[in-house]
């Protein structure tokens, strides 16, 4: 952990990056934090759900104009929306207020957004907690890469309860080119450090995970692995809360099994790490974003609702709801309210049922997940004498950490995803993740099976054809069905 005196040391230098740094007082933000109202506190949103065996939606939703983003958080709510997320604009995550500031200025001039989200850092924490004020729900936000140290400190003192994206693997693997792992590690250091700051004081922020999120079709394993990762790094710097969000891809079963199993096995390793005192509240699932989004309104509702119904029927408590018109661009009001009213529709309708679906399939999946997880883990702690940091770097390094077709050049790319018969994602080519013989061959199995029903070779053009297929209506790249 860093040392507090150390870490209170770092602070001016971050705050100094933007003149709203000097509205943030942390003995004012934890006092602030202290008397928020249970129900805009996400942690004793997601307990309550966790109790009541429901799920609820954590929506995404970030404009510059100040009155249209409270009056979209209304419409949320109206909705049934217990946890918003304000989303950072893209100037913001880039760290270039300058030209933030030029497109609040612009918004506010024409009356209509010049920036895709909220641009919390400029805005500042006087004007972030009028919407806080203004809605009666609980606020998380995404911190970003350049702009994360600030972000966290601004979005804390204005009253958000919750944060994402503030695991290393995540921006390292799927959205920055030329930076080394351990340079998001070491930037990540301090808001985790910032959250275990608060929760000395008694304000505990959960974090929500994402891990390392494939770029194509591929199993989830690698993700679960980083998210376990990440928990013990953020656990050594003080967090006390972590979610693990995990992704639908497509196929019942797995995504059911995936979900189970990643959020047992974070749960696991914590206690095997020493940190027991670290909760894991709940499991938040979502729609896999780098799938292309299908572009008619009746299948964009669709492609949601899936999700939605995935979230329900696994006891998932929060789920990341898209909107039907994200695929064109950055959502309207009226999206927000009809994509969220009707996620809820789903959920009360299949949480009403309590619904527990145990199957042969499920339970084969979720064998094979854990082995893979597990084998993957291991072998990263061994290679950092238990260190998590140590450990991924060097596995990165040697490819024992891999993705397909990741932004960011110092990654191997030697591993490559497909769909078996009935859409579940595969291994086509394994790399050197350390995956078991019995699941290597599971897998291997599972592709020759689709190629015998199809009678041709499993192979890139195969796999390029499963990437596009949800677009179309379809998991499987069938030959002439995409096209």
């Amino acid at each position: 952990m860093i040392d507090e005196d150390e870490f209170l040391q770092m602070r001016p230098m971050v705050l100094s990056q933007w003149p709203t740094g000097k509205e943030v007082d942390l003995e004012d933000a934890i006092e602030y934090q202290k008397k928020l109202p249970e129900h805009k506190k996400s942690l004793s949103v997601v307990k309550k759900l966790n109790r009541d065996g429901r799920s609820g939606l954590m929506p995404r939703a970030g404009t510059p104009i100040l009155k249209k983003q409270i009056d979209i958080c209304h419409t949320l709510i109206d909705a049934g929306v217990p946890i918003i997320i304000l989303t950072f604009d893209t100037f913001t995550r880039e760290g270039q207020y300058e030209r933030v500031q030029q497109g609040i200025d612009e918004s506010n001039k024409l009356g209509q957004a010049t920036l895709n989200g909220f641009p919390m850092i400029n805005l500042g924490v006087h004007n972030t907690r009028k919407v806080v004020e203004s809605c009666e729900c609980a606020f998380n936000t995404r911190v970003g890469w350049i702009s994360g140290s600030l972000g966290a400190e601004i979005a804390l003192a204005s009253g958000m309860t919750s944060l994402g994206n503030t695991g290393a693997f995540l921006l390292f693997g799927c959205y920055h080119k030329n930076e080394r792992l351990e340079d998001f590690i070491h930037h990540h250091e301090y808001i985790w450090r910032l959250m275990g700051y608060y929760a000395e004081r008694g304000i505990v922020i959960p974090t929500d995970d994402h891990g390392w999120q494939p770029n194509f079709i591929f199993p989830y394993d690698v993700s679960i692995a980083c998210t376990i990762l990440d928990g013990q790094m953020m656990a050594m710097q003080g967090v006390k809360s972590i979610i693990p969000h995990i992704e639908c891809q497509g196929n019942l079963f797995q995504d059911i099994a995936t979900i189970r199993t990643g959020r047992r096995l974070l749960r696991e390793y914590l206690d095997r790490f020493g940190y027991k005192d670290v909760s894991v509240p709940g499991v938040l699932t979502g729609q896999l974003p780098l799938y292309p989004v299908p572009q008619s309104m009746a299948e964009s509702f669709a492609y949601s609702n899936y999700t939605i119904m995935v979230e329900a029927m696994t006891g998932a408590e929060l789920t990341n709801v898209r909107t039907l018109d994200e695929g064109l661009g950055v959502p309207s009001e009226e999206a927000h309210g009809l994509s969220n009213r009707s996620a809820n529709w789903v959920i009360n309708t299949v949480c009403e049922q309590n619904i527990k679906l145990e199957t042969k399939e499920i339970a084969i999946e979720e064998e094979n997940t854990e082995k893979a997880i597990r084998a993957i883990v291991d072998r990263v702690l061994e290679l950092g004498d238990g260190d998590a940091a140590v450990g991924s770097v060097r596995a990165v390094e040697a490819g024992i950490l891999d993705s397909p077709f990741s932004t960011n050049t110092h990654i191997k790319d030697k591993v490559l995803g497909i769909r078996d018969n009935n859409g579940a994602c595969r291994y086509m080519h394994f790399g050197n993740l350390p995956i078991p013989k019995e699941v290597k061959e599971f897998h291997e199995e599972k592709v020759a099976g689709r190629a015998r029903v199809e009678r041709r070779k499993m192979n890139y053009q195969v796999a390029v054809e499963d990437f596009w297929a949800p677009s179309h209506g379809h998991l499987l790249g069938r030959a002439g069905k995409t096209r």
